[in-house]
């Protein structure tokens, strides 16, 4: 980016970063509505990432590997290795831990569960961090204390990709999520280790530890897929692009999950003492994927008495129940369920373009080529965001 193209890519990033502030802020005034949208979008990311890989994946095809077969009848349906892949990220978005105060850990964390792709096809050795760890201690010397959540996950995840070799886009995406939600994050986290709750959907249940609101693989998915390249100015401007257009969306889908809660928490009001509608609300409030019996399990309840519960709740459009079976059914709050139940996404870029999507520009061979290209880009970010900040401040000063 140079001259005035640098300008509007500075002024389209200071746009993204309003917009992700405003959900964010969405967030924090109501956490369980913050926990509900995103959910949904660690589901709808972690899909997008894995076909920006090339592999044939949708929504759709994560309930049948969760619920088993039967669901849907789509027990076989898509691809495996996908799904598998889609699964472990989604549980890496939902507690991707901090990796400013925790980088070893966090790291560790992120390739274990979006390494997959790397260990099963380009060879990395299964459980082997140190190569990993390293690349991001490199990675983080990028980082700058006044840079705003998504400039600096930008930074981050766009040098890592540079120090690790491009192994892995999936980690340096995830990478990129855990960076922004920890620039978010009001308070540290404590000093000691971070226990991850697993929840018996894999992933598709559960509260979310994290504070991220900008989803790269979706931005690159917006109308057509482009490549995942943050370190370079053709790059950044796609990502930029295409978050602005994500972000913008989601600002009404995080309006839809506060009217839920709000919808969930009146359910219980005017019934006898006993009645425990608004705890069974609450518990998909915090985990919005549930069979009866975990319901149960949550609440103190018997599985006739939870299963009396998620029926009033379906009848006043609360849940749905997203495994069209008898048995072993599964209930979801309305916006997962639309996400489990949608049609495929159009498949990912094929196997001939996957260098491409996966983050390896065909012209970007010479390693120091690369790293001046990503200097420049950045350099001349900095420059066209120091030039809005003097401009704001003269205007405020007026």
């Amino acid at each position: 980016m140079a001259g005035r193209n640098s300008a509007v890519g500075a002024l389209d990033l200071l746009k993204v970063e309003v917009l992700a502030a405003r959900i964010e802020a969405f967030g924090r005034a109501d956490p369980d509505a913050g926990n509900l949208w995103r959910s949904e979008m660690a589901v709808a990311e972690a899909v997008a990432s894995v076909a920006l890989e090339g592999r044939r994946v949708s929504e759709a095809d994560l309930l049948p590997r969760v619920a088993g077969g039967g669901a849907g009848g789509a027990a076989t349906r898509g691809d495996p290795v996908a799904g598998e892949l889609a699964l472990g990220l989604i549980r890496a978005l939902k507690a991707p831990g901090d990796p400013i105060a925790r980088p070893d850990d966090t790291i560790a964390r992120l390739v274990r569960r979006a390494g997959g792709l790397s260990t099963a096809e380009q060879g990395v050795a299964a459980g082997d961090d140190s190569l990993a760890s390293g690349a991001f201690g490199t990675a983080l010397a990028a980082l700058r204390p006044n840079d705003p959540p998504i400039l600096a996950a930008l930074r981050v995840s766009a040098a890592y990709g540079r120090t690790s070799g491009r192994a892995n886009p999936m980690v340096e995406r995830a990478l990129f999520m855990a960076v922004e939600g920890a620039r978010r994050r009001a308070t540290p986290g404590p000093g000691g280790a971070v226990a991850f709750e697993e929840d018996p959907m894999r992933g598709l249940s559960g509260r979310v530890d994290a504070d991220w609101v900008a989803t790269p693989a979706l931005a690159l998915s917006v109308g057509r897929y482009r490549p995942w390249s943050p370190g370079s100015a053709a790059g950044l401007t796609d990502l930029i692009e295409g978050l602005g257009a994500v972000l913008g969306m989601e600002i009404g889908r995080i309006g839809r999950a506060r009217e839920w809660l709000r919808r969930a928490r009146a359910c219980g009001e005017g019934r006898h003492g006993r009645s425990r509608l608004g705890d069974a609300a609450q518990a998909f409030a915090s985990a919005p994927c549930l069979t009866s019996g975990h319901l149960a399990d949550r609440i103190g309840v018997t599985p006739r008495g939870a299963t009396n519960l998620i029926d009033a709740l379906v009848e006043q459009g609360l849940l749905r129940e997203i495994t069209r079976r008898r048995t072993a059914r599964i209930w979801s709050v309305p916006g997962l369920a639309e996400r489990l139940a949608v049609r495929p996404r159009k498949p990912g870029p094929g196997a001939a373009s996957t260098a491409v999507a996966s983050g390896f520009p065909e012209a970007d061979t010479d390693p120091r080529a690369g790293r001046e290209a990503m200097t420049r880009a950045f350099a001349d970010l900095d420059a066209a965001l120091g030039r809005a900040d003097a401009l704001l401040g003269r205007r405020g000063s007026s």
